[in-house]
């Protein structure tokens, strides 16, 4: 799971003492904690946990989704970029270790309550009921902008001390509080966590608003009693929301009809080797996929879910519902989205980002293959996205999303050695510049590679290697001889870029 930097400083704030803290809600989610190794490169997307007492790197690039925390005070320089909080003088590693572990672990197996729920019985009240205990306040669901109330948990306390929460005078004037207050008028067309106000109830809420089409359905209410809110409890009611916005969106998914006849001209794309295109594609014309239509493939990987109908369908149902020109269906196990880019009216980017917290928060695995026009490449791009998923999954297992442009050189690597190592495709003059760097200790090989990777710049290469432009030109004149060739051919200069890339594939 991911958790917010917001968070995370919630809940160190509850067990150690914080003496400072820079940029905190700017780094987005967050996996982790991932002990820092010093003049390691940040990746993005991580927590990195650091005594304060060790210098860190200055100048180093830093993603901007990454955070921070260093125990026992700072002592060095802060990172350039990032969140960061710095735990007092007294506060060892060891112990915020364990207790970051033990927050992604309480969380994380919140949220895998909230997906077995999900697609399991679909229960709104079951998800708030799993969700008092983690947010330890009130939980109210309000139909549409009258907020009537759908369900409602941990507010028996509450019913006679604030009749705004039955039908009545009271409840009509809170709407009414809410629907005017200038934090609502703020928030409501952004779609985050907004404050509601307290001049009514004497207490403050925090809000979620659900939406189809642009309009709200529902807004999910976290009342302030007994426990205080803060920035953090809006993360983690936005989590809830989420959850709670699939299932309600995919129980109107199932009571309507979906176009089957979309679906079964792109299964019999996939399936049918005898297929005439030309007859296919002016089915998707009359079916309104245009020739001139930019298309998208996107195949998800069910990894944590059962293979049921009820889970598979209700991802089909809620794919079609979110995206005009999206046809999702089931083929050999899997989910297949075929996405009319040009009707949706979204790009390729656009589309992605929406999708990275579904994709992730559904335990699926999914594969993107390229964009393309017209209807000639449908079943290539699902090619394109199997492959996306098979070789992004053996090269980088721990990532959710595979997109086709990632991989295609490792898989071109994968098939050109098919048959043969790399070994023995290799330009042959490669092997021995390896063999005498072996053999003499020599660099010719990492100068060999520098100098392509500089696009045969030379002062660039030196500078790169660390030595004087005359030393690199002089072991330039002996990789020269040793290959005989003068590395002006381009043809050969591709073929050793491969040959190096072939080499360094058959040493993993």
């Amino acid at each position: 799971m991911r958790l917010t930097d917001r968070i995370l400083l919630a809940y160190l704030q509850e067990r150690f003492e914080v003496e400072e803290t820079e940029r905190i809600g700017s780094s987005g989610p967050v996996q982790g904690p991932l002990l820092y190794e010093m003049g390691e490169r940040p990746e993005e997307g991580w927590l990195y946990l650091l005594d304060g007492a060790s210098a860190f790197p200055e100048n180093m690039e830093i993603p901007e989704q990454t955070l921070f925390i260093f125990c026992g005070g700072i002592r060095g320089t802060f990172p350039a970029h990032g969140a960061v909080i710095v735990l007092a003088e007294k506060e060892r590693l060891p112990e915020v270790s364990n207790a970051l572990v033990r927050a992604f672990r309480f969380y994380g197996e919140w949220e895998q309550k909230l997906t077995e729920l999900r697609f399991g019985t679909g229960a709104v009240e079951d998800m708030l009921e799993a969700s008092f205990p983690v947010l330890g306040n009130p939980l109210v669901l309000f139909l549409g902008h009258d907020f009537t109330i759908e369900k409602q948990v941990g507010t028996e306390a509450l019913s006679e001390k604030y009749p705004f929460l039955e039908s009545g005078q009271e409840h009509m004037e809170y709407v009414n509080a809410v629907l005017q207050d200038p934090g609502y008028e703020k928030e409501h067309p952004g779609g985050g966590c907004y404050w509601g106000p307290d001049y009514i109830t004497g207490f403050r809420s925090l809000n979620w608003n659900i939406r189809k089409g642009g309009e709200i359905t529902h807004c999910l209410c976290l009342l302030e009693y007994k426990k205080r809110l803060a920035d953090a409890d809006g993360d983690l009611l936005e989590i809830l929301g989420q959850n709670i916005k699939y299932v309600l969106q995919s129980r109107e998914g199932r009571g309507g009809r979906r176009d089957e006849s979309l679906h079964k001209i792109l299964r019999r794309i996939l399936s049918d080797r005898t297929l005439d295109y030309m007859e296919a594609s002016r089915y998707l014309t009359s079916l309104g996929w245009q020739r001139e239509h930019q298309y998208l493939c996107l195949v998800y990987q069910l990894t944590y879910l059962d293979r049921g109908n009820l889970p598979t369908n209700s991802i089909c149902n809620f794919m079609e519902e979110q995206y005009k020109g999206c046809s999702s269906f089931i083929y050999e196990g899997d989910i297949v989205n075929f996405f009319d880019l040009t009707e949706t009216k979204l790009p390729l980017d656009e589309v992605a980002s929406q999708l990275k917290p579904f994709i992730r928060d559904s335990y699926l695995k999914a594969g993107y293959s390229r964009v393309m026009e017209g209807h000639m490449g449908l079943r290539r791009q699902y090619v394109q996205s199997c492959l996306a998923l098979d070789v992004g999954g053996r090269r980088k297992p721990y990532l959710w999303i595979h997109h086709f442009n990632q991989i295609t050189m490792t898989y071109i690597l994968e098939q050109i050695t098919r048959k043969l190592p790399g070994s023995m495709l290799c330009h042959e003059k490669l092997l021995v510049l390896r063999k005498m760097d072996k053999e003499n200790g020599t660099e010719y090989m990492k100068t060999l590679r520098t100098y392509l990777d500089q696009q045969q710049n030379a002062v660039r290469t030196a500078k790169e290697l660390y030595i004087h432009r005359s030393t690199f030109l002089y072991r330039l004149e002996k990789i020269k001889e040793i290959l005989d060739s003068d590395l002006d051919d381009a043809e050969e200069l591709l073929y050793l870029n491969l040959s190096f890339r072939m080499l360094e594939r058959e040493e993993m």
